[in-house]
């Protein structure tokens, strides 16, 4: 594929992930959903364009993120973990199982964290479950939940991608 297809094959996606994530902005219900659906949208791009221009998708959605979007809760961690982790994912797959499983428990954790500690410390942007004392243990067991459940979800994805749908995207990209 030319480098120009490339590009604007690139350019549609990152509009798109842009959209989803100004949805997760303005829509509660979105926010965590939206930059896990932006991480999606990176196994295709991946596939399609390459990792180069999945990653130059990544870095203008981060930009667009942070300056236009109201919901920072929702960028930081499409930033912090969603947006990147689907391209760096298959690193962590050959190495020992054990060792994986440590490793992107490790790097999910330390990235939420940090994009909780931007929020509250530098955002100032409250944080509050409604659980008083117990709001951010619960809100990590609830997060690693949604880890385990995301982490079989990926490869199931892919799967389903690479059968049904890899052939009729590579033949509207000719």
């Amino acid at each position: 594929m030319k480098q120009s297809k490339q590009l604007a094959l690139a350019g549609m996606f990152t509009a798109l992930q842009t959209v989803l994530m100004f949805l997760g902005s303005v829509m509660w219900i979105f926010c965590y959903l939206a930059p896990i659906l932006c991480g999606l949208i990176m196994i295709i791009l991946k596939d399609s364009v390459g990792i180069k221009f999945s990653l130059i998708s990544y870095a203008v959605c981060c930009i667009i993120g942070v300056l236009f979007l109201p919901d920072k809760e929702c960028v930081l961690m499409y930033i912090f973990f969603f947006g990147y982790y689907t391209l760096i994912r298959e690193h962590f797959e050959k190495l020992p199982k054990a060792l994986s499983v440590v490793l992107k428990y490790l790097l999910f954790n330390v990235t939420i964290a940090a994009s909780q500690l931007i929020l509250v410390y530098i955002l100032h942007i409250p944080f509050d479950m409604g659980f008083g004392v117990w709001s951010v243990p619960v809100f990590a067991f609830l997060m690693n939940f949604m880890f385990f459940f995301y982490e079989r979800l990926l490869p199931r994805i892919t799967l389903l991608y690479e059968k049904r749908y890899k052939n009729k995207v590579d033949r509207l990209l000719k």
